[in-house]
């Protein structure tokens, strides 16, 4: 529908009968199967799939919702191409897919909690645990970034602490939904909550000005994808381009930095900039 932008009923069975979903090989998906479907759609995804009664044909009300860099785009265009390799024969094999770690089993659990507002029991071993540790836990949200996913939380047995944690899926042994319910904050806010962020790390939350200066080739990749919001360029030339950001200067955001090696320099914070040069130090002392 998304890449039909209006399609009929018609359309609709005639591509059903198509489809390596159909098992049951139906001429006709049929009214009553596509309302319910169209439900669970709007339920799942927030997108509201509608009737144009003048031409009897359906679209998505609002495309963005389906079309945008989040992570409910990245989920639709996954089940898109998935369904599109299963019909084009031989295609599956010749689309390498990434692995995503086996922490993906728990999203339909974590959805449910989330939205029954019920309190999940897990079995965490954090990488500085020898054992996992259970604790019951109030799931916030959802956040993936790098192919993995995290879920962002209100540990039980820790009511000192004000802010939630962030759960790696592919660290948790066990989880299960309670019957036990708890009350999400109404002034918790998923996207307001890693806004200085870039990535899950939260060790610092204050936002800085930092500036980068990045050689021109480089750059084409921060610009065709830029690591966080606030990123915009401020100088840029034949030979280089400077970026600016406003957010935390966390571990996550210096190890993505890092990677650009000697194609990229800290021109501020002072302090940030000391530190690469630290780095840059220690590196070349092993390779001396």
């Amino acid at each position: 529908m998304y890449s039909a932008k209006h399609i009929t009923m018609d359309e609709i069975d005639s591509r059903w009968s198509k489809s390596p979903y159909n098992n049951d090989h139906e001429s006709r998906y049929g009214k009553r199967n596509f309302s319910r479907h169209k439900d669970t759609i709007a339920e799942l995804f927030g997108i509201e799939i509608v009737c144009d009664r003048s031409t009897n044909t359906y679209s998505i009300n609002d495309v963005s919702r389906a079309s945008g860099s989040d992570v409910r785009a990245w989920i639709i265009n996954t089940f898109a191409l998935n369904n599109l390799t299963n019909i084009s024969a031989g295609m599956r094999e010749r689309v390498i897919f990434e692995e995503i770690p086996e922490g993906m089993r728990y999203l339909s659990i974590i959805i449910n909690a989330m939205k029954d507002s019920r309190k999940l029991v897990m079995s965490y071993q954090g990488f500085k645990r020898a054992e996992p540790h259970t604790f019951l836990l109030d799931p916030y949200c959802l956040k993936v970034f790098k192919q993995r996913w995290y879920l962002v939380g209100k540990p039980e047995d820790h009511p000192e602490e004000k802010e939630p944690r962030v759960y790696a899926l592919d660290r948790v042994k066990d989880l299960a939904v309670t019957d036990k319910p708890f009350h999400l904050p109404a002034a918790f806010k998923p996207a307001t909550f890693f806004e200085n962020q870039f990535g899950i790390d939260r060790s610092k939350t204050k936002a800085e000005k930092i500036r980068v200066k990045v050689s021109a080739y480089d750059a084409n990749f921060l610009i065709s994808l830029p690591l966080h919001t606030s990123q915009r360029v401020v100088e840029s030339n034949d030979e280089y381009t400077v970026f600016e950001y406003r957010l935390a200067p966390t571990y996550d955001f210096i190890m993505e930095l890092r990677k650009f090696g000697s194609k990229m320099e800290v021109l501020a914070p002072e302090s940030l900039r000391e530190e690469f040069a630290k780095e840059a130090a220690n590196l070349n002392a092993i390779y001396k």
